[in-house]
This record gives structure tokens, sequence and C-alpha cells, in this order.
């Protein structure tokens, strides 16, 4: 990736990418020559109307192909969608010119994550390089929208990542190296989460060798501003336990991390912005290993709140995780939103597929911000029913709550409704499931890849920035 501003001139070995929408933004190229029979075909298919990508072979010192990618104005498909289907088809080595400032942020989405391949384990790597041809008075634009694209690589990376060289350990020492202009990082080791006696969180990561850890990353920019909190539990690999997963699902469970590292970008993209708002988020790790040693069925555990809870399945991990810091921070903090995200249930892929997430529970502002950006964005929400009902159904016979009902069968809501006992002051709430779109298994669309995406990076960051 590199910027350049208007100069055809230093670039080689390269294929020019020209997006046109009408005639006269041809007049952007004339400097180049190109022969009167390539503008003309330019301009015929501009006279049809109708999308299309052609290539022409210059064989200059500069650009080996012109590409054209043509887009009417009077086209019924979403110019991402569009896009997306082209992109990956282009050769290696672009070079990309946009026709006006309001595309910038289209092209840099299309061309660099529909693109995105993860190579860090290939020992033979197909090199990429994409330049953009950037006046002045876009240079703001472009930088802004390349930053945050940066941050959800970042997230795609550490997804992609495997768990053996990626657990609680790491990926604290990778936090740890980055550097935060306005953002403070807490780290807590194994020692620290016993002590404080977040019992939930220590039963789940405590028979793995590698132990669990817990980061919060607090930007406080002034005490007497609005304070929200983002939780994120983080599973380096899900096992399941004694309740073990069937062998044919295992191979994903690496990706039980995606949504972590997802947070992890959204505070670095969030780290810089002019913020209205205090955050504080934290990072809950752990890996669910198979061991003698496990906590079992029929368990009943002590959370830091010390409202015990009966453990009726030992794959219903990331609910414990989690509620021991929703009430860690309800109680430490004086929040005014509390924002649990996760990506947890088949139940939220079987209702959505792998476009849309859950949203949920009782900050009305809040949600509906999530379901106004879903209508002019490429990532999508939608609102779940709640109340009290699910919140009683959490309940126990034996103990305070048990972290699962089987009877009831609304996972996606009854997870939700199990850490809304965590929440200690009555702060507004607000739980998204991400399930299968932050973990796209299907296919991809749009500038989302298959597997690792990033969801939720564009989103919970940007609302966030518009917050007061």
């Amino acid at each position: 990736m590199k910027e350049l501003k208007n100069n055809f001139w230093e670039i080689k070995d390269s294929n020019l990418v020209f997006f046109v929408e009408k005639e006269s933004d041809l007049k952007l190229i004339k400097d180049l020559k190109f022969d009167k029979k390539i503008i003309d075909k330019i301009k015929e298919v501009i006279l049809k109307w109708e999308n299309k990508v052609l290539d022409f072979f210059i064989w200059n010192e500069n650009f080996e192909k012109l590409i054209i990618i043509y887009y009417s104005s009077t086209s019924k498909k979403d110019i991402n969608y569009f896009l997306w289907a082209e992109f990956p088809k282009l050769p290696n080595n672009l070079t990309i010119l946009t026709n006006n400032d309001k595309n910038i942020n289209i092209l840099l989405n299309n061309s660099l994550l529909s693109r995105y391949k993860y190579q860090e384990y290939k020992s033979e790597k197909q090199n990429d390089e994409i330049f953009f041809i950037v006046d002045d008075k876009n240079k703001d634009i472009f930088k802004q929208r390349l930053h945050t694209i940066k941050n959800i690589i970042l997230a795609r990376d550490l997804g992609f990542k495997p768990s053996n060289e990626l657990y609680p350990e790491t990926f604290a020492k990778i936090v740890k190296e980055n550097k935060f202009k306005n953002t403070k990082v807490k780290i807590f080791d194994f020692k620290d989460i016993q002590k404080k006696k977040l019992g939930l969180l220590e039963a789940v990561g405590k028979w793995s060798v590698k132990k669990p850890h817990m980061i919060v990353f607090e930007r406080i920019i002034d005490k007497s501003l609005p304070t929200i909190w983002i939780v994120w539990k983080w599973i380096t690999f899900d096992t399941g336990w004694i309740q073990v997963k069937p062998g044919d699902h295992m191979y994903e469970m690496k990706w039980d991390m995606c949504w972590a590292a997802a947070t992890f970008s959204t505070i670095k993209e969030l780290d810089e912005a002019d913020l209205k708002v205090n955050i504080v988020a934290c990072i809950v790790l752990a890996e669910n290993h198979i061991s003698w040693e496990s906590y079992k069925p029929s368990d009943i555990i002590t959370s830091y709140s010390w409202k015990t809870v009966d453990i009726i399945h030992t794959d219903a991990e990331w609910r414990l995780v989690l509620a021991d810091w929703v009430s860690y921070i309800s109680k430490n903090y004086k929040l005014n939103k509390i924002i649990t995200i996760a990506t947890l249930t088949w139940a939220c892929m079987v209702s959505l597929g792998y476009r849309y997430a859950w949203i949920m529970w009782n900050d009305e502002d809040l949600i509906s911000r999530f379901l106004d950006y879903s209508k002019s964005n490429f990532e999508k929400y939608n609102r779940l029913p709640f109340d009290d009902y699910f919140i009683e159904k959490t309940k126990s016979k034996i103990a305070d709550l048990e972290n699962l009902n089987r009877a009831v069968f609304a996972w996606s809501t009854m997870w939700a409704a199990f850490l809304s006992n965590f929440v200690l002051n009555w702060e507004a709430y607000t739980h998204l499931d991400i399930a299968w779109t932050a973990l796209n298994s299907y296919e991809p669309y749009g500038y989302a890849n298959q597997w690792m995406t990033w969801f939720w990076v564009d989103s919970l960051s940007t609302i966030i920035k518009n917050l007061k």
C-alpha cells in the first residue's frame, strides 16, 4: 500500500485501475494519451448504462494494463457487491484512481479488504502491491479510512493465527508491545484473577497449561463525561471441555478468539479519535481445554458477584467468562452504558445467516443507533425481543443461576438474559450476538472475506465516535 498524489510516472510495472461513473470522468486520464480506440470503447460502454469491467493491454513502462470499472448510477446492484465480485479477479499489482472523493472509501474497502489473504505461514508469499493516486484535497479522507482498514486487517491477521501460537499469555504480550497514545492498558495474569476472586473465569481457564489473562483498556478523557464499558470474551481454543464438541467442528474452534481480535482493533481505532465519552474495554482470555481436572456438569461455582452458578453444560463457557467481568466492571467503575459482545450461538446463524447480527436488551438509545447504522452501511443488525421472562428462566433450583436452560430454546436471548444478572447498578445495557458475521464460514460477500471478517470494528467505532 502506498499513497501517491497526481503522478502516474512514479509507478512501474503496475496495472492502472480507473473507476468511472460518467463520460466526463475520462478527463482524469487525458495526460496518459491513450489510443482513441480505447477511449471510444469506454464511451460506448458508458452509453449503454451497464456495469462493466474492461481491460486493455497498453504495455508501457508504467502500466501493463488499463482496467476500467464502470458503475452506472441507474444500477440496481449495490456498488459494494459489484466491486467485491470484480476486485478479487484483477491481476496483482494495482494502481487505483478514483473519479471523486465520495468513492475513496468504497475503493479502499473493496480493493484492500476483498483481496485480503492471510499468508504468514506460507513458504512462498504472493506479492500484491496496491497504490492509490490521491490528490491533496482528499488526502485526509484517504488517511482516515486507511487507518481503519489497517485495524480491520490487524483483527483478521490475529483471528487467523493458530491457537498454539496465540493464547492468553501471547495475546497479552502483543497488546503490551503495541503503543497507545491515549489509552491506559492493564494486564491481569492468573494470580491476579485468583486474588480478585473471579471464580467463573478461573473455573473456565485454570485447567489449561495456558492460564487465563485479562486486559483492561481505559480511555478516560474527562471523569465528568459519560463512561461506556465494552466487554468481549476470547476463548483461544474452545474444545467444549467434558461435553466435547463434535470432531468435525473442532477445527473451527481456533476462531473462538476472533471477536477479541476485533476488540483490540476497535480500541486501537478509538485511541486517537476525538471522543466525547470515556471508554473502558475489557478482553477476557482463556483456553477451554479438556482435562481430567476440568469442571463438570452439576458443579456449582461462585462468581465475583457472589452469585452461585449451577453448571448445566461445560461448553456454555463464554457466559461464565463474561459474567464475572460484567459484575467486576459494574462494581469498580461508574458507568452509563454497558455493551457485551460475543460470537455466541448457532441460533443466531440459523435465524439470520451470515450477514446480520442480533442486538437486544434495554438501551434504547444505543440499539436505535445500531439499527439506524444498518440502514445505510455494510454491517447489519436486527433486534431480538427481550423481557423479564427470559431472566426468570436463568434461575436455578439449587443455586442462584444456571448457565443453560434447555427448555426455553431462545438461546441468543437466554445468553443475554444470563449476563443481565451480573449488571449490578442498573446501567443501560446492550448485548450483541455477532456469531457468524464475525466468523463467516460460508462464502465471501461484499468486502467481508470467508472466516475471520472483522465485523463491528466499523459499526462500533463509528457509533462510539458519535456518542455524547
